[in-house]
């Protein structure tokens, strides 16, 4: 495999020097998955209880406002989006923030992709994210949010907290498609697509619910199962014109306080770790047989099952005081309820692995961000995200 990737890595920097490498970069990103990358989709979804729009959520965010990320402050959506196009952003909004009173306002689309709009790219060479302001403001980036907390590679397993499925967020991305191809034309909404760079982040809730329910299932066969879906969401977005993705990997998330509470002992669920695991290669490898087989496709598959693994085990390396209960939330290891405005808050956040009962704090993605983005293959293969926006 290692041979595969240094001949990925030489292909990708001979497109990188070609002629037409001057219109390089990222115009827009595109995000899709669950609550590590929500920033409010939910807010708009009546159904669905994984809502994080009340305190304490978003206590480190601008005005400490509730936003509807799973976090004290910045999500994971926030520093992909500043991957592209620098510190100075957050988000690009969500998609059902597009509609008023559920009618569809072409105005609000074309403010989410305005590239008149001031948005300070990155100055090369830069190398790390800075530690993020505890007042920062919402400054959305172009593009658009689709993730909602709950979601799944299946659908089945979405509809346990009526979230926005992933067959949805494909729905909803072809609607985007086609108002731009009305609105600026085949040609530009096809390069727009081919040069964007496309996140995508799910599979969580799939192991959670595998690991939590302890069905009687075969392990073998149900990653084939999350495996072909995932193929399918992914060659729709190709075939719509999407070429640059930044795959996030199943997390590390077998020690995570919900799991954990789950288990007498207290001890990190290994049903879960091992499943992530294994659904990880597979995943992995899908990517790389799709490079063979679909023209023009880069990727960068981000690590961070190991990254929260090394969290975990060498915790005084991040500066991590404690990686065992949540900062918000109570019971045993705070992880008895999700965080909400009676819950129990630490005061010092920046030490906290953990946010609420399954997400990492502020500080905790921040650095799992910028490893990915700037770091080596231990982190991110076959490139890393900051080479792979700048395609």
């Amino acid at each position: 495999m290692t041979r595969n990737y240094l001949l990925f890595i030489f292909l990708v920097l001979v497109v990188a020097s070609s002629p037409s490498s001057c219109r390089a970069g990222t115009p827009a990103v595109f995000i899709f998955g669950d609550s590590l990358l929500d920033i409010g989709t939910n807010n708009y979804v009546l159904k669905t209880v994984a809502k994080s729009k009340y305190p304490h959520y978003g206590v480190d965010f601008f005005n400490s406002t509730p936003s509807g990320r799973f976090s004290n402050g910045l999500n994971m959506a926030d520093f992909m989006a500043r991957v592209a196009f620098g510190e100075t952003v957050t988000s690009p909004p969500a998609f059902l923030s597009l509609f008023s009173h559920g009618k569809y306002a072409e105005s609000r689309l074309q403010k989410a992709i305005n590239f008149q709009r001031s948005r300070r790219r990155w100055r090369h060479p830069f190398h790390a994210f800075n530690s993020s302001s505890v007042q920062i403001k919402e400054n959305p980036a172009v593009g658009i949010n689709f993730a909602s907390s709950g979601t799944a590679i299946l659908d089945i397993n979405t509809a346990v907290d009526q979230a926005v499925p992933i067959t949805e967020q494909m729905t909803q991305l072809q609607f985007v498609h086609g108002n731009l191809t009305a609105t600026i034309g085949s040609w530009k909404t096809q390069l727009l697509f081919a040069k964007s760079t496309f996140f995508i982040g799910v599979g969580n809730n799939d192991v959670h619910f595998f690991a939590l329910a302890r069905a009687k299932l075969d392990p073998n066969k149900y990653i084939d199962l999350l495996v072909e879906t995932y193929n399918k969401t992914l060659t729709l977005m190709y075939n719509l014109g999407a070429r640059k993705f930044g795959v996030v990997s199943i997390p590390y998330l077998g020690c995570s306080p919900l799991m954990r509470v789950t288990i007498i002992g207290g001890n990190c669920s290994k049903t879960a770790n091992d499943l992530a695991e294994q659904l990880n290669d597979k995943l992995e490898q899908l990517l790389w047989n799709m490079t063979i087989h679909s023209k023009g496709m880069m990727y960068s598959f981000a690590n961070t099952y190991d990254i929260l693994h090394d969290f975990w085990d060498n915790p005084q390396r991040y500066n991590f005081t404690n990686v065992v209960d949540a900062c918000c939330g109570l019971g045993r290891f705070n992880a008895m309820t999700n965080c909400h405005p009676v819950a129990k808050l630490c005061d010092n956040r920046d030490e906290y692995l953990f946010w609420d009962v399954s997400h990492p704090s502020e500080r905790a993605t921040r650095i799992m961000v910028d490893m990915v983005t700037f770091g080596g293959l231990n982190y991110a293969r076959p490139i890393n995200w900051a080479k792979l926006v700048r395609l």
